[in-house]
């Protein structure tokens, strides 16, 4: 330890310190050259005669050779990061040591060097400065510069003794930026075992391990394990108050072979995700195989979603309907990379008749996914006429040129938050329900249907993009309630669940998704914390705002559970809700269009409060 702190001091040591220090050296290195030299040349017996005879020439070589590595810039090279180049610089400079002091032993008469005392000093010389420098660089390398990269090192663990484990394990010893301190693995009869030189631990062998030398990241290298187990193991690890990084699914791996390129942030669904249940193919396809499908919202999170599962169902036609510009450009460009299956994007909103009445007819529309809505409640609640307008009369809109080209089935994406609502984005998503079970009641023959589900993992407007971003920055995490819960699920099963639910619906029936249990956002934000590495209110606070404007403290799912009924899907379950009388709701409709179009704000809520009688915004408090 002391060795290593003395040349950290004189490496720190300013360059003109270090260059006459370097001098010194090799001073020292020239005197021992030019002994050797002599040694070489004469026999031992008159070696000190023949130095006595030959010392002013031995000084004055010295002297020149000094002169010549001041000269040729030997001092100026910088030693940690010298080169090939020093190899060209030491021997330019002896070159030209041993060239200047020839001329100049013509004229020290008798005390001439012989010829061969110059030519062999000019070796030892060589070989004696190259020596003292890589002797330097070697010590400096050693004690300084390779704790000093160590220490820079992420010392990482791998959970996964497995074949993804040692692809990830080779990765990472070949990229050199961390120091593999052992695998884990839950087999009993690996631990304790080796592999690559490292040792195999069990958890609380990991928990030892940490304590004595702390981690910086456990890497997850087990990409073919259930949600639960993983999810198990994630709650594990959260003890140990240490970063998480792990490599995607074998889904994803099916693409290239485990890396430390492919290490990714915890996905939130491992937090909070589930075993799926397997699809029904069947229902899958039911109505999508062979058929020309339209999704409105198509740049949205679940749109977007929607319209991946449907291309691996075999469609016939994809026409993406989305209102934002860059949205259907990224969606369109995904899309044409993941099939081969004609795909029409078209800019324009649900609220536009005539263009719905063209992409209906003109693409021969089959079925419709009818994703678009505004959906984020304070913007909503702060533009109620507009909100209303998109979500409700939208849906009217759309509704009415289905039925008019006689689409083979149409299905609804709603929200939990039309459950009892509090907000006017529930309430304008409830209104939509209704639209759709009146015009399945008016037109019988018609298959429609409406899916209610709460919120979609990662989605664009949910929680976890925003605590991911607040932890990357280091600043607080916001959550409005200490007891605000949610219901999640992921992207990827909640638009499986809807084309199955759509596939089962017959005459306006509103099936609901288990959306399993609900979650509190305050523990959603701790563990998102500190599977970052970080820990809660030390390194990263959590700050409570408070409820916003219509915001809800829990969700429900069903308006009333006694009316809830199984399907053949152990997911989905459909219910009844109650409708007014068909004359009654389309009059009612009617009122809330015209208040719209005239922006009379009091008259719009007053309908909407008419239309929605369970609505109440004092619930959400």
């Amino acid at each position: 330890m002391l060795p290593s702190l003395i040349l950290k001091y004189l490496t720190d040591l300013p360059r003109s310190v270090k260059a006459a220090f370097l001098i010194c050296l090799d001073f020292l290195v020239l005197c021992f050259a030019m002994l050797l030299a002599l040694a070489v040349r004469f026999e031992p017996a008159s070696l000190e005669h023949q130095f006595r005879a030959l010392y002013l020439g031995v000084w004055a070589l010295i002297a020149v050779q000094m002169l010549a590595s001041i000269i040729s810039g030997l001092y100026r090279s910088v030693l940690r990061h010298a080169g090939s180049e020093l190899l060209v610089l030491l021997l330019r400079s002896v070159l030209l040591g041993t060239g200047l002091f020839a001329l100049m032993n013509l004229m020290l008469k008798e005390y001439q060097l012989p010829r061969t005392i110059i030519v062999i000093s000019a070796a030892f010389v060589f070989l004696g400065l190259l020596s003292v420098r890589l002797m330097i660089r070697w010590v400096v390398r050693i004690h300084v510069v390779e704790p000093q990269q160590r220490e820079k090192l992420k010392r990482v663990a791998i959970y996964g003794a497995g074949s993804a484990g040692l692809q990830l394990y080779e990765s990472l010893r070949q990229e050199g930026t961390y120091q593999i301190a052992a695998f884990v693995d839950d087999n009993p009869k690996l631990q304790g075992g080796r592999v690559r030189e490292k040792s195999i631990l069990s958890f609380s062998g990991l928990q030892k391990l940490h304590t004595n030398n702390p981690l910086d990241w456990v890497l997850l290298a087990l990409p073919g394990v259930k949600h639960e187990q993983r999810k198990n193991i994630l709650q594990q690890i959260r003890l140990l108050k240490v970063g998480v990084r792990v490599l995607p699914t074998a889904d994803q791996l099916m693409r290239g072979t485990a890396d430390a390129s492919q290490l990714q942030e915890v996905d939130i669904a491992d937090l909070l995700g589930r075993d799926e249940i397997t699809p029904d193919e069947e229902l899958l396809h039911q109505d999508i195989e062979g058929r020309n499908i339209l999704v409105t919202g198509a740049g949205g999170s679940i749109g977007s979603e929607l319209c991946r599962e449907i291309l691996q169902d075999s469609p016939k036609l994809l026409v993406l309907l989305e209102l934002n510009e860059f949205s259907l450009y990224q969606a369109e460009r995904t899309f044409r990379n993941l099939s081969s299956i004609p795909i029409v994007p078209c800019l324009g909103s649900v609220q536009d008749s005539e263009l719905l009445k063209h992409l209906l007819y003109d693409h021969k529309i089959n079925t419709v996914y009818h994703a678009a809505a505004y959906k984020h409640v304070p913007l909503v609640e702060e533009n109620p006429l507009q909100g209303l307008r998109n979500n409700a009369l939208g849906t009217q809109s759309i509704i009415e040129k289905c039925i008019e080209a006689d689409v083979g089935a149409f299905v609804l994406i709603s929200t939990d938050k039309a459950v009892r609502p509090t907000n006017v984005m529930g309430a304008s998503k409830r209104i939509a329900e209704m639209i759709v079970q009146d015009a399945a009641r008016r037109f019988p023959e018609s298959k429609m249907g409406i899916v209610r589900f709460g919120n979609v993992l990662d989605s664009s407007g949910s929680v976890v993009p925003l605590f991911r971003e607040q932890i990357k920055k280091r600043i607080p995490v916001t959550v409005t309630h200490p007891e605000i819960t949610r219901y999640f699920m992921s992207i990827g099963e909640a638009a499986r669940l809807v084309i199955q639910a759509g596939a089962m619906s017959k005459n306006g029936e509103v099936f609901l998704l288990d959306m399993g249990q609900p979650v509190k956002i305050r523990d959603l934000a701790l563990q998102m914390i500190e599977l970052s590495g970080l820990v809660p209110e030390k390194d990263i606070p959590l700050q409570f705002t408070g409820l916003r404007p219509g915001e809800k403290l829990y969700e429900e799912l069903l308006i009333d559970p006694a009316q809830s009924h199984p399907t053949q899907h152990l997911r989905i379950y459909s219910s009844e809700e109650p409708l007014p009388e068909s004359e009654v709701l389309q009059k009612e409709i009617q009122l809330l269009s015209e208040a719209i179009s005239k922006r009379d704000l009091n008259s719009t809520l007053d309908s909407m409060k008419r239309l929605v009688p369970e609505y109440n915004p004092e619930n959400g408090q």
